[in-house]
């Protein structure tokens, strides 16, 4: 029998978490199905509501933070918690805020309960995001595709057995980026959902965290990224022995590109994903 677990990192959307129990607790209530809630405190600076019972959800976990770690880092925590339960779970995650489609979380569950061996993602259609930052994503995910050869068209929104988490933490790429530590571990299948609008307030998305929310993702496949730039700079370099002085530009690129993904790399400091449940909070 498989427990239903669902995982959100949460930084001060707890008025939007409110809304969103209740729209995972109709979904599971349409699914006859019970579910507990684990939200991982990321440090907030506001105190969480006194939440009112709701039918279909057992009950409601909140671990918290002993500093401010970001969304990755929090997943990351969340999920070693739940591998040492050491049970069956239909695990999924989600962002607190109500972009996520929550409509697709019924079929969601039902394919990885049927999937056992895979990770079931959203990937996202329409986004609600404004024009210039819809600009801006669409080049995260092309030089993405460049450097990689994987099309990242998910994030966080996902479900799974907990049979997967043996892969997802088999090593520390969740510690930088949760959607890259799936697509590297584990074998994914995707469903396709609308992105929503955050059901209060405005992102917190800057230009300033969205590159470096892109130079974690692209971190976890650094050795990838840095063969393929080499065999680039190949290139270029025949190029510009031809006469294309322009070449030289998207060398200067790729070099500053790998450097800022090896200082990713070493700014997360790795090593503190094998001791990351020290980050708990002793209630």
């Amino acid at each position: 029998m498989n427990t239903y677990i669902f995982l959100l990192p949460l930084y001060n959307d707890w008025e939007s978490f409110s809304i969103l129990s209740k729209d995972i607790n109709l979904q599971m209530k349409n699914m006859n199905k019970t579910a507990e809630i684990l939200i991982v405190n990321d440090f907030s600076t506001q105190n969480p509501p006194v939440f009112k019972p709701l039918s279909n959800i057992k009950y409601i976990n909140i671990l918290n933070l002993k500093k401010n770690l970001g969304s990755q880092k929090a997943i990351s925590i969340g999920l070693k918690y739940l591998k040492e339960k050491n049970k069956s779970m239909i695990i999924t995650i989600l962002d607190s805020d109500g972009e996520d489609d929550v409509s697709k979380i019924s079929l969601m569950i039902s394919q990885a309960e049927k999937r056992t061996e895979t990770v079931i993602v959203s990937s996202r259609t329409k986004r609600q995001e404004i024009f210039m930052f819809k600009i801006l994503y669409s080049i995260h995910k092309l030089l993405t595709f460049i450097f990689t050869f994987k099309w990242m068209s998910f994030g966080n929104f996902c479900s799974f057995h907990s049979s997967q988490l043996d892969k997802i933490l088999s090593n520390d790429s969740s510690w930088l980026a949760f959607s890259s530590s799936i697509a590297k571990n584990c074998i994914i299948e995707k469903m396709e959902a609308e992105r929503k609008k955050r059901i209060i307030g405005t992102s917190k998305i800057s230009f300033l965290r969205l590159v470096f929310h892109s130079l974690r993702v692209n971190s976890v496949f650094f050795f990838r990224s840095f063969l393929l730039s080499l065999l680039y700079i190949f290139v270029l370099y025949l190029l510009y022995l031809k006469g294309y002085q322009w070449s030289l530009y998207l060398v200067s690129f790729i070099i500053f590109y790998n450097v800022a993904l090896f200082l990713t790399i070493f700014f997360n400091v790795q090593k503190k994903f094998f001791s990351s449940l020290d980050y708990l909070k002793k209630n």
